[in-house]
């Protein structure tokens, strides 16, 4: 029933005691009162233009403290809190003294003539122009908020008597460091915004008669996603929740009246059947027919039906000839000139076989004729049967009343404390839900249902068609066909120098292609060869040089110089390109360059082999898809004969699921369309999976898609409380008019799972995670996750979120673990608290009177079991560790020592009881009773 007792402002807002701030944070300002500057921006409000052009004159007057560098920081100030930024946290308390003694004596002259509140107006001010520049959430060069903590730490090091006094330990060290910063009511204009006027729907204009259609159908036309950004408000409240407990289930009205009249029974069956019937039919019949022409002269006749036949393939030759044409100008006429260019004797040969085989042709056509049949059934029945009834053959008249029956819950609200959050209102928030039902029951194949075995060989795969194939079949992620042509390119080169003896030096070099890919073959070779000389004028008078280059078994380049043959000759520069065709090569082609050489000499060259898809290998990509279509029927073929296995009797099942899961898929729902919101996207795009991947076509993880979206899954799951989601439904009238007939009734067993699945519209308040305010508030001003850097934060940063802390929440840790230990008596209300400083302010050295309050009606969870804290007293004022409490009822369990505790949200106001009707019917009597909580 949470969704129908939501409240989200149940008092007013309390406004925190001027002496109680102290103990919340460090103000920006010495006192109550603003600086001159302050108060002008607080008078500005949320006129941003006056408000931004006050910030631009306070840099720019002359007159004012703006801080635009690190020089313009009082030096000692910013020593301080470089030495804090340096040290790693938290920071010793000895060690923070020794360095403090030490600095305190080398500049003790500058720390006294220090203005405390002059300083910390000036670092005030300057924050305030910082927050305004977007400069906090950065990784700016000045840190005006530990520059402004620095100097807190100054003045609680020194006394009234201008001499070093440290506190002992470190807890008021590290308080000031991460105590948050307290801005003055008014000086931040984040809730200011533009006037945005809203448009109520109108009536449509009155249609003429021509037009009118009495239906109303929704617009199921593919349209392109909204992109237009949501302007959320977020604002801070008191987060207030609703938990509650089961009590009981009660009787409430009459259901039905069931009369059974004395001497008679009454028998009433419930019997549901479910039968599924496949019929395969397929017939065989054979027939043989076989005639005799019984002729005088058998030879005669059998010449007759030859001489016929040969006519009819004549008959055909011609038809051919008339038909078949390739482009606008060739016809064929194999056969028109047959009998003119046999030679006698080859004449008879082919008319005797040819003779033959028209025989064997004529007599097959008289000989068979096939029909086959053939029936199969499978027939599946499934029956449910309940037999309900009352025998009252041997008593008095008797009635059977049935009641409806009510679910009784008892609720309480609880303070969560001050969170930023804000409202947003979610259209038919079960429209996505549904749809994703509707698409897995499509899905899903029913139980009894073969599969259909496909109609098709590996031979009617084709190129164009094979993608028809696997839409029809449902299958992705196969492997394309391969290319007709692919083509392969190596180059090759070979130097030799001038040899010594001047005479010829002979050489050989074998050079490789790339490896032809399986189920291709080389179909031709086009190269580039050059060849150069040095000059034989260098040289001896007889100087000879030859060069030959063999591919397979063909020459493609072949040149020679001899002087021996013709003197005098000139340096030589050879070269050939050409395209030559080869024999179908398979696997690795072999080039050989091969000569001799008295000159220097240089050979180089490219070749490009092109190769062709073989059938064989086309046949092969034609077997692997037509293997992939039918491993997936024999898989559904399994699936299904698993199911024939099962026990066909369907029991009684219990309508719905449990009202648990379907809080937790309410949730989800209405999270998964506030993200989407968010981001202004649907999560189009978002996923890091890819579904299928060589070598096995296993699903597998795009690494570097994951490193795009983990950071965007981190911010939204974490920035956000989304444990304490509070929503509430609107009845359907809110949903388009076309839906209402869908949105009308509900029957999930559940009845505010119901409420979910009816509802028009859905009012949601999403909390920030406490810490995350400033983060959440950049993404909204800037729409960048993360702050300025756009990195998550790791172990060690104030927003990080470690996986226990997520792990609790999610299985609903709602508390927060204290320090101390408690001692409880059995039978008293009084605990002990030892070892514990949370009610001590160790920065100001009193009572800490904000955490004594805020602690009275807080739950407190001590050994499995909750408690109301009521009154929370100090034992011994010397003693600032030792506190009793003082619970709403007596501790239940056995005396005990050094429990551990934890606390938890804050009782508001006093609880009550929830009806729910629900659609079950109770038959009343005096054994069977309704359940109570907790059941004994």
């Amino acid at each position: 029933m949470e969704e129908i007792t939501r409240f989200l402002q149940i008092r007013s807002v309390q406004k925190m005691a001027d002496e109680n701030k102290s103990a919340l944070g460090l103000p920006i300002f010495p006192n109550v009162e603003l600086t001159e500057f302050a108060d002008k921006l607080k008078k500005a409000g949320c006129n941003k233009q006056e408000y931004s052009e006050r910030i631009e004159r306070y840099k720019i007057d002359p007159n004012s403290t703006y801080i635009r560098d690190l020089p313009s920081i009082n030096p000692i100030i910013l020593k301080i809190s470089q030495w804090i930024d340096y040290k790693s946290k938290p920071i010793g308390g000895q060690d923070f003294k020794d360095f403090f003694e030490s600095f305190f004596e080398n500049h003790k002259s500058e720390i006294l003539k220090m203005d405390f509140e002059k300083e910390l107006e000036i670092l005030g001010d300057n924050f305030l122009v910082s927050i305004h520049d977007h400069l906090v959430a950065i990784n700016y060069h000045i840190d005006f908020t530990l520059l402004i903590k620095s100097l807190y730490v100054i003045k609680k090091s020194i006394d009234k008597q201008n001499h070093v006094n440290i506190l002992k330990g470190n807890e008021w060290l590290n308080k000031i460091v991460n105590a948050p910063l307290l801005v003055p009511e008014g000086l931040l204009n984040y809730n200011c915004s533009a006037e945005k006027l809203v448009k109520i729907p109108k009536v449509p204009e009155r249609l003429t008669e021509e037009n009118v259609k009495c239906e109303c159908k929704c617009n199921e036309t593919c349209e392109s996603p909204s992109s237009h950004w949501t302007v959320l408000h977020p604002y801070v409240a008191d987060l207030l929740i609703v938990k509650e407990e089961l009590l009981r289930y009660e009787e409430s009205d009459v259901a039905s009246i069931e009369n059974i009249l004395a001497g008679e029974s009454l028998k009433r069956i419930h019997r549901n059947v479910l039968k599924t019937e496949d019929i395969n039919e397929e017939e065989n019949e054979s027939i043989s027919i076989e005639e005799k022409d019984h002729q005088v002269s058998e030879k005669f006749a059998l010449q007759n039906e030859v001489s016929k036949t040969i006519q009819a393939s004549l008959s055909g030759d011609a038809g051919i000839t008339a038909t078949m044409k390739y482009g606008p100008t060739t016809t064929i006429t194999a056969h028109a000139n047959i009998a003119g260019n046999f030679s006698k004797s080859q004449s008879n040969s082919s008319a005797r076989s040819y003779a033959k085989d028209l025989i064997d042709r004529s007599v097959s056509k008289m000989e068979e004729k096939v029909r086959r049949l053939q029936i199969s059934k499978i027939v599946q029945e499934i029956k449910d049967k309940n037999t309900h009834s009352i025998d009252n053959t041997k008593g008095e008249h008797r009635a059977g009343i049935f009641y409806w029956v009510n679910k009784i819950t008892k609720a309480q609200i609880y303070n969560l404390e001050k969170h930023l959050m804000f409202d947003i209102v979610i259209p038919e928030p079960a429209s996505i839900y549904k749809k994703l039902i509707t698409e897995k029951n499509k899905i899903t194949k029913k139980k009894f249902e073969p599969p259909v075995k496909p109609n098709l060989t590996p031979a009617s795969i084709k190129r164009a068609t094979y993608g028809n194939l696997l839409n029809e079949y449902g299958l992705a992620g196969s492997e394309p066909p391969p290319n007709e042509l692919i083509w392969l390119e190596f180059s090759f080169h070979k130097n030799l120098s001038e040899s010594d003896a001047s005479k010829p030096t002979g050489f050989s070099e074998i050079f490789q292609s790339p490896q032809i890919s399986d189920g291709y073959k080389a179909v031709s070779l086009t190269f580039d060869i050059r060849v150069s000389t040095g000059h034989p004028k260098g040289t001896g008078p007889k100087d000879e040089v030859a060069v030959t280059a063999n591919i397979c078994n063909k020459c493609i380049f072949s040149e020679s110089m001899n002087e021996h043959l013709n003197n005098n000759q000139s340096n030589k520069n050879w070269s050939k390109s050409d395209t030559i065709a080869l024999n179908g090569e398979e696997g690795i082609l072999t080039m050989a360059i091969s000569g001799f050489s008295s000159l220097p000499l240089s050979i180089s060259g490219g070749a490009t082999i092109k190769c062709e898809l073989s059938p064989e290998g086309y046949d092969r990509w034609k077997h692997k898809i037509y293997n992939l279509i039918m491993d997936n029927y024999m898989v559904q073929l399994q699936t299904y004969n698993a199911s024939l296995s099962q026990d066909q009797e369907i029991l009684h099942q219990i309508k719905g699921n449990n009202p648990f899961l379907n809080r937790e898929t309410e949730k989800n729902e209405l999270k998964r369309n506030i993200i989407a919101i968010l981001l202004n996207n649907y999560f189009n795009g978002i996923g890091s999976i890819l579904e299928r991947t060589a070598p096995c076509g296993y699903p597998e993880i795009d690494f570097r898609k994951l490193e795009q979206d983990a950071p965007v899954i981190q911010f939204f799951e974490q920035v956000f409380e989304w444990n304490y989601l509070t929503y509430l439904f609107y009845h359907s009238m809110w949903a388009r008019k076309c839906k209402w007939p869908d949105l009308i009734n509900e029957d999930s067993g559940d009845p505010l799972f119901d409420k979910f699945l009816m509802a028009g519209a859905c009012r949601v308040q999403v909390p920030v995670r406490l810490g995350m305010e400033e983060i959440f508030l950049w993404y909204l001003k800037t729409r960048q996750i993360w702050g300025a850097s756009g990195i998550p934060p790791i172990s060690g940063d104030i927003e990080y979120v470690s996986m226990i802390q997520e792990i609790i929440e999610s299985r609903q840790g709602d508390y927060s673990i204290r320090e101390g230990f408690i001692k409880a008596t059995q039978g008293n209300e009084i605990i002990r608290l030892t070892e514990s400083k949370y009610y001590w302010d160790v920065f100001n050295n009193v009572l800490n009177a904000l955490n004594l309050e805020n602690d009275i009606d807080r739950e407190i969870l001590i050994n499995y079991k909750i408690y109301r804290i009521v009154k929370v007293e100090q034992v011994n004022v010397a003693d600032t560790d030792i506190w009793d409490i003082t619970l709403d009822r007596a501790y239940l369990d056995p005396t005990a020592n050094s429990l551990k505790h934890a606390v938890g949200a804050l009782y508001v106001g006093a609880p009550w009881e929830v009806k729910i009707p629900t659609k079950l019917v109770y038959l009343r009597n005096s054994q069977d009773k309704l359940p109570h909580y907790p059941l004994l």
